[in-house]
Order: C-alpha cells, then sequence, then structure tokens
C-alpha cells in the first residue's frame, strides 16, 4: 500500500480530517524511511489547520520532517513558538521572535535555556533593539535565569 497515493486521494476530495488521521495511523512506527510523508502530514494541516499541526508536534510524534520547511510554515500559520523549536539559524530565530506578543513568556524563558552563550546574547539584544518596552521584562526574566551561563560582562555589555 503506497500511503503517498492514499494521501492524495484524500486529499483531492478535500479530506484533510481522514488524510490526517490515515497517515497519523499508517506513520506510527516514526521511520527515517517516511520522513516526507512526517513533513507532508504536516504541512498539510500548518497549511489549512494550523491548531492540528501544533498538536501533533506537541506530542512529538514525528522526528524525521523536514525540520527547515515545517519551520517557515509554522511561523507563516503564526505558530512563532513551534518556529523557534525548529529553526537552528540565529537570523531565522530573530526574525520569528520579533513576534512575541505569539510566544508565551514562559516558553521564550525555557527556549533561551537551549541556545548557545553567543546565540542567546544576540537574540536578547535584538529583542531589546525590535521593541525594548514590550520584550524589557522577557529579557530580565531571562538575564536572571541564566545569568550565569550567559555571563556577567555579557548581560552589563547589553
Amino acid at each position: 500500500l503506497d500511503y503517498g497515493v492514499v494521501t492524495d486521494v484524500f486529499m483531492q476530495h478535500n479530506c484533510l480530517q481522514q488524510a490526517t488521521s490515515f497517515l497519523l495511523d499508517a506513520l506510527k512506527g516514526d521511520k527515517p524511511e517516511e520522513a516526507h510523508l512526517q513533513t507532508r502530514l504536516l504541512e498539510m494541516n500548518l497549511m489549512a489547520a494550523p491548531q492540528v499541526a501544533d498538536a501533533i508536534m506537541a506530542n512529538e510524534m514525528f522526528h524525521h520532517y523536514d525540520r527547515a520547511s515545517i519551520a517557515m510554515l509554522c511561523e507563516k500559520a503564526g505558530l512563532a513558538a513551534r518556529a523557534l523549536e525548529h529553526y537552528e539559524n540565529v537570523d531565522d530565530m530573530k526574525r520569528a521572535m520579533l513576534r512575541t506578543e505569539l510566544i508565551p513568556p514562559e516558553f521564550l524563558v525555557k527556549f533561551f535555556g537551549t541556545l548557545s552563550v553567543e546565540n542567546a546574547i544576540e537574540c536578547l539584544n535584538h529583542l531589546l533593539r525590535t521593541n525594548m518596552r514590550q520584550n524589557l521584562q522577557t529579557v530580565v526574566q531571562v538575564a536572571r535565569e541564566y545569568s550565569e551561563q550567559l555571563g556577567a560582562d555579557n548581560l552589563i555589555e547589553m
């Protein structure tokens, strides 16, 4: 059975819910060779039902999809926090962070704990430069939480 063909048939009849259900069941094994179908499942939902894609990603069922393309679609769908989780390039992260109104502050603070010192400082500076009034509290929380890792000198320079 070719899962891609079955998915095509569902989508030709605008049956996103059925295609999603089918792929969720068919891809339960989270196999590397099914990466393209994992990507397709997330793409279809990000374009038509972002909340469903968000829930799928929250369940961490899949690990082999195209993270870069899914990150861009997350950002376009207004799922800035999910985009941040997927981006690896600091410039992409900074762009997604411009939408701080879409990102829970707790998430942002926790996210900074996953970044290298250089990327964290660069992103903190970016948040302050782009909208200090809106982002200052979050920047202070990050600085307080990770002051040891980020270094007092780096934080003072900001």
